[in-house]
């Protein structure tokens, strides 16, 4: 979903550090724990941050993930947490079910007759291609009137549903809340579901007494699962031109073209030999194009043709005639300097 420059400037809402605080003192990992954080909105990357340093004290080991499409904030982002993109988020070439804890501070606006902070959960919690995992927690800021649109999906999707204000010092502002929850494996149907759509639906009419603030003394805590024992992929645009000249720079297989052919390399990935190579071996290594290219003032050039050769041999009722492949291998010498020119080594 793109979004025009100055929707990007006028949805950007960071949630203040003080509340995030409170939201982390309802998360906690267990000891020795992997866990995986993903924020498709992270802004300069302070909220996760923020989550990722309390658990990460409670003894767990935290990996954040961060998406972000404004440029600047990308840049600011990627100082501060584990891995972080700048794209849309539905650029993004992201895992599936991957992510232990998913913090979803979306724009605050409109598409056509849909909520944008909608279109963002519906999206990424996803039955098939949502990055939560199953069990894992949903940590959604946004403000009180969405709660009554995002309550079909938050009903289906999500149990230990909870929903808490701002601070005083922090509500007035935007009146927003934090829904937290439990992704579902299975989506949830009938008179419960019902029951749960009309109360969001309700604190989302109501006014500030009807939902607790976030420091009020309670005992709702989110146990952060351990990620999936698998190998998060990470990427983002396929058009990125900096994702691929990092990925062109990182590769090994660039490192030996560039060595064969760049005369200013001065190394190889390729392993020097145990024992020193004979005449016969570097003329094995040149004809198969391992060594050569440009020596300086000539240039080497390893080639190989195929010879077949016919027998014919004389037989009562004609001949018969036997084929035999075998391989010329040749080294050419380019050496310009010299009377020929061209030289075939065999």
């Amino acid at each position: 979903m793109a979004r025009s420059a100055s929707r990007e400037k006028g949805g950007y809402y960071p949630t203040p550090a003080d509340e995030l605080k409170l939201v982390c003192k309802k998360l906690y990992v267990e000891l020795g724990s992997s866990a995986a954080l993903l924020d498709p909105c992270a802004g300069t990357g302070e909220a996760l941050k923020i989550i990722a340093d309390s658990l990460t004290s409670q003894g767990g080991s935290i990996t954040t993930y961060g998406i972000e499409l404004e440029e600047t904030r990308a840049a600011e982002c990627k100082k501060i947490i584990d891995f972080a993109l700048k794209c849309d988020y539905k650029q993004a070439r992201v895992s599936t079910k991957a992510f232990s804890f998913l913090w979803l501070n979306p724009p605050y606006d409109s598409i056509g007759h849909e909520r944008t902070e909608v279109i963002f959960l519906r999206d990424l919690t996803d039955p098939v291609l949502g990055k939560l995992m199953e069990g894992g927690v949903l940590g959604f800021c946004i403000p009180q009137y969405v709660l009554a649109h995002a309550a079909p999906l938050l009903a289906a999707r999500f149990d230990e549903l909870a929903v808490f204000r701002f601070t005083d010092a922090n509500y007035p502002v935007f009146k927003q809340v934090v829904v937290l929850g439990v992704r579902r494996s299975k989506a949830r149907r009938g008179e419960e579901a019902r029951a749960i759509r009309e109360w969001l639906k309700e604190l989302a009419g109501g006014g500030p007494d009807m939902i607790p603030p976030l420091d009020a003394e309670n005992d709702t805590f989110y146990l952060i699962p351990s990620q999936p024992d698998k190998k998060i992929s990470f990427r983002g645009s396929l058009l990125d031109p900096a994702e691929i000249r990092e990925d062109i720079a990182n590769s090994p297989v660039w490192e030996e073209i560039g060595f064969r052919l760049m005369p200013y390399k001065k190394g190889s990935i390729l392993k020097n030999p145990i024992l020193p190579l004979k005449p016969a071996h570097n003329a094995i290594a040149i004809a198969a194009g391992a060594i050569g290219g440009n020596m300086g003032n000539h240039l080497l050039v390893g080639r190989t043709v195929k010879v077949v050769d016919k027998e014919v041999i004389p037989e009562e009722k004609g001949e018969r005639v036997i084929e035999r492949d075998r391989y010329i291998t040749t080294v050419r010498v380019f050496a310009p300097h010299l009377p020929e020119g061209v030289y075939d080594l065999e």
